[in-house]
């Protein structure tokens, strides 16, 4: 079964206003029975227990797709010179293939090329959204343009350069549902548009990405100690986007604190330190005793399942 998602976001202006990231994912309850679980021990052996089988990811493997579509990262040093050298690598191909096999009417297979560049966070997501690979590579040459010209520096006043079906192509492959207005973004939202899906900066390290004028979120924290990250991704790696979303959102909100008025409200965590991590995960499970009596059907057992696993892996 299939379903999707429509984000609601806060604009500058707080007014609501919608990042129409529409995405696929299967409408199924967080925890479904089985007899018997699968759990890995400090041993690294597996034993189990009654309720659903929990994968557990090994160290140091690749993350899943539906948790990169949940992550950000923030470009290192080389970030930007690798993007052009990729992008002028598969540039110099395309036009040399008709020459090497006249009877070509066409460079090599976009989608694969567009991966090569915009990297496969993005492809994806722009498969799912239903961004055309046209759309895509005009959203690579914008980006190619602003990396080679320094425009990421000065990101509000490069955007300005661009003409009406650049900042359109923009515009779609950030998901974003109104127009684009250089002059209106801060320059975080302005950065952010010359990034392609699965980077971000946060310049203000408030917890939130603005992206164009939408604010966005994401987990776990870039700045997050590796050893949550890891537990992080092994907790989590069984679970479609619905629940991911669900468990990010709840986690980011104990970390950061509300947002009101672009404000963060409420408890902030220092997201450096592990120990927050373990607090939190303490304090959600103390709450579930607590609550267990005004808890929908399903929605304990689920949760003290998944906080435990996360807390042992903490331990």
């Amino acid at each position: 079964m299939r379903g999707f998602v429509l984000f609601a976001q806060l604009t500058a202006d707080g007014r609501s206003g919608l990042r129409a990231c529409f995405l696929l994912f299967r409408l199924t309850p967080m925890g479904y029975p089985r007899k018997n679980r699968q759990i890995a021990g400090d041993s690294g052996k597996i034993y189990r227990e009654k309720g659903p089988i929990m994968q557990i990811r090994p160290t140091g493997t690749p993350i899943t797709a539906s948790q990169r579509r949940g992550y950000r990262d923030t470009p290192d040093s080389r970030f930007y010179q690798n993007y052009q050298s990729a992008y002028q690598a598969l540039n110099t191909a395309s036009a040399a293939a008709p020459a090497a096999n006249p009877s070509a009417s066409a460079p090599p297979a976009k989608a694969a090329s567009l991966e090569a560049i915009l990297g496969v966070t993005h492809t994806e997501l722009s498969a799912l959204r239903g961004v055309s690979t046209h759309t895509q590579a005009t959203y690579a040459g914008v980006l190619n343009k602003a990396y080679s010209s320094g425009g990421i520096s000065q990101a509000r006043q490069f955007l300005q350069s661009l003409s009406a079906d650049e900042l359109e192509a923009v515009r779609q492959n950030h998901c974003l549902a109104d127009p684009i207005d250089p002059t209106q973004l801060s320059e975080e939202g302005a950065q952010n548009l010359l990034l392609p899906e699965g980077y971000s900066v946060d310049l203000n390290h408030d917890g939130v990405d603005e992206v164009g004028a939408a604010r966005t979120m994401h987990f776990p924290p870039r700045d997050a100690p590796v050893g949550f990250k890891e537990a992080w991704f092994q907790a989590t790696a069984n679970m479609d986007d619905g629940e991911m979303m669900t468990y990010s959102l709840t986690m980011h909100g104990a970390v950061y604190g509300l947002q009101i008025d672009g404000q963060s409200v409420g408890s902030n965590y220092p997201v450096q330190e592990i120990d927050s991590y373990r607090r939190i995960v303490s304090n959600f499970l103390a709450a579930l005793e607590q609550q267990k009596a005004f808890l929908a059907e399903g929605q304990y057992a689920r949760d003290k399942r998944f906080f435990s696993e996360l807390q042992a892996l903490l331990a």
